[in-house]
């Protein structure tokens, strides 16, 4: 596949975003719908649910749905809101600083997400790998998932804690 790095970095202030928790039932079980997130040498340092910034005047349910529309032409509806999380982290030595609504979301038309994976294109022309990531290999530990925290989230709770 073609590099599909950015060097994208934290924007110094408090963002804003809204994120879509899209699932599906796998041959590898249960599974997530992310893009991955690169490093600046192209290896990917993990997944991120699909959505983004919230835009002036709009509700975080709208960012969902008006994100996947644009990034993935897909039609979808707002099951429920899962949480808010605020994110505090590092991206090559930058810190980022977001607070993070969450929500279920079933795809109703799944645009480019019919496939297993696919590229979507972001509205600065950066190109991303996106697709359908088990929540095995996050429970694993072989790959990440941004926001940190968010895994717990989407696990059901362990009778035996």
């Amino acid at each position: 596949m073609e590099n599909l790095t950015t060097h994208w970095r934290p924007i110094g202030k408090i963002a804003n975003k809204a994120l879509a928790i899209v699932r599906r039932a796998g041959p590898l079980g249960d599974e997530i719908l992310a893009c991955a997130i690169p490093d600046d040498t192209g290896a990917i340092k993990g997944w991120r649910p699909l959505g983004g910034s919230i835009e002036f005047g709009e509700q975080a349910a709208e960012t969902v749905l008006r994100e996947l529309g644009e990034e993935i032409f897909a039609t979808a509806r707002i099951i429920k809101q899962i949480d808010v999380v605020e994110n505090i982290y590092d991206h090559h030595g930058i810190r980022g600083h977001e607070v993070v609504f969450l929500f279920d979301v079933e795809l109703i038309d799944p645009g480019l997400a019919k496939d297993d994976q696919f590229v979507l294109i972001e509205d600065n022309g950066s190109r991303n790998l996106a697709g359908w990531v088990p929540l095995s290999d996050f429970e694993a530990g072989t790959t990440r998932l941004f926001p940190d925290g968010l895994l717990s989230r989407l696990s059901p709770p362990n009778p035996c804690a």
